[in-house]
């Protein structure tokens, strides 16, 4: 319930900010462009309706969607179209026990933002999901 309210507090200061756009232009700050049309298929909001006319009701279906979203892989691409990244924060800067931040306070960590490589074949992806799942648990 309090991830629900701080991701209500942070899109409502996100509304405000883009309270004369459009909803589709609204969500540039937490969304990859491809992804922004999906996202206003599943709420169901019209995406040229103005932000400071989404109803509170509007605004919990969003909070809802992202909260329910279940995003089913359907297949990989290429080896060829494979992406390695390198560097980050460093391991020793975050608690491994609950990926929180040894200097920032109610600060987290998860994937490839830490200095963490691995082999090919999944390894990543496998720290990304087990961080992540380790950050999520401890908030």
């Amino acid at each position: 319930m309090r991830i629900q309210k701080d991701f209500m507090k942070y899109k409502n200061k996100d509304f405000m900010k883009y309270k004369n756009k459009d909803f589709k232009n609204s969500l540039d700050d937490l969304l990859p462009q491809k992804f922004i049309p999906v996202m206003i298929e599943l709420t169901g909001i019209n995406a040229e309706k103005k932000v400071n006319f989404i109803t509170r009701e509007e605004r919990k279906k969003l909070v809802e969607c992202f909260k329910n979203l279940m995003v089913n892989v359907k297949n990989l691409r290429p080896i060829s179209e494979a992406i390695v990244t390198s560097g980050g924060v460093s391991v020793d800067e975050i608690d491994p026990s609950t990926m929180k931040s040894r200097i920032i306070k109610n600060l987290s960590f998860a994937g490839e933002v830490m200095d963490v490589d691995a082999f090919t074949g999944g390894y990543n992806v496998q720290i990304a999901i087990s961080t992540g799942f380790l950050a999520g648990s401890n908030i």
